[in-house]
């Protein structure tokens, strides 16, 4: 099937979804409209719901019997059945609430289950690209989004992941949880993993631009034992027409969310093992 339409829908939804966020200046972690969910670093920001409300009206006009399923609450949950869209209107607020420029819209269309067109797009006070891949027709990043608003103003390069082949010498990146101590517990397990292997540690947040830079070859892998499925819907799509691997499970350590191990594919068998490995320590 082609996805033309949809990704260029995807595409508008993303530049309204970053002109919508781009009113909010300043330090935004104790402002009015932002609140927090499951701790104070689970942050929700006028922004967000800007951002997401704006996608929403994008793809709700253009696909009106599609299901949305948003980061902010739609009244939707994402089912794996049919077509469903899947946004998240600011991946990486904690970055965004503070001006750090690592965090962008993602934006993802799922057909039964399987996702079908991805978009990443950071904005010009962040990183000023847009990350984009249908399935089946590879992946590609544009350089610069003001004046985009469709596929048509599109140039991108073609993404491919990296060469690197063994772990020792990798960028892998992951997470620390800063909202949950248990859930951190089992991610220090994670990183000593990727460290004693002399792998290399990132965790700069926004788990959608960690996969595109997976998908770009600027990092080799990625690993988190349990997460959303709007933080990485549209990024696994990226590696995967990167010419990378992805594994997907349900989570074993946190209900409702989802495991991920995403690589270049030469080290996923290693990363693979880490997280076993975490598990099974955290089993104990």
């Amino acid at each position: 099937m082609n996805y033309e339409a949809e990704l260029d829908a995807a595409i508008r939804a993303a530049a309204v979804g970053m002109e919508a966020m781009g009113a909010e200046r300043g330090d935004l972690r104790d402002v009015g409209g932002t609140e927090t969910k499951s701790s104070v670093n689970d942050m929700v920001t006028a922004a967000d719901r800007a951002s997401q409300d704006a996608i929403l009206e994008v793809l709700k006009s253009t696909f009106p019997d599609d299901s949305v399923v948003g980061e902010e609450g739609t009244g939707e949950q994402y089912s794996g059945d049919g077509r469903e869209w899947i946004v998240d209107p600011i991946d990486g607020t904690a970055n965004f609430a503070v001006g750090f420029p690592y965090y962008c819209v993602s934006i993802a269309l799922a057909v039964d289950g399987l996702v079908q067109v991805g978009v990443v797009a950071s904005p010009p006070r962040a990183l000023d690209r847009l990350w984009y891949g249908v399935r089946g027709a590879g992946a590609f990043v544009h350089h610069g989004v003001d004046g985009v608003d469709d596929a048509d103003d599109l140039d991108g390069t073609s993404l491919a992941v990296s060469d690197r082949d063994a772990l020792p010498g990798a960028v892998v990146f992951g997470r620390l949880s800063e909202r949950d101590a248990g859930v951190r517990a089992i991610d220090e397990i994670t990183v000593r993993g990727i460290l004693d292997r002399d792998g290399q540690f990132r965790r700069p947040g926004s788990a959608a631009i960690n996969l595109a830079q997976v998908a770009a070859g600027h990092a080799d892998g990625y690993l988190i034992l349990s997460i959303q499925e709007w933080d990485v819907a549209a990024g696994a799509l990226l590696v995967e027409e990167a010419g990378g691997t992805v594994r997907r499970r349900p989570s074993r350590i946190e209900e409702g969310s989802i495991e991920i191990v995403a690589s270049n594919g030469s080290i996923q068998a290693d990363l693979e093992a880490v997280a076993a490995e975490a598990i099974e320590q955290a089993e104990e």
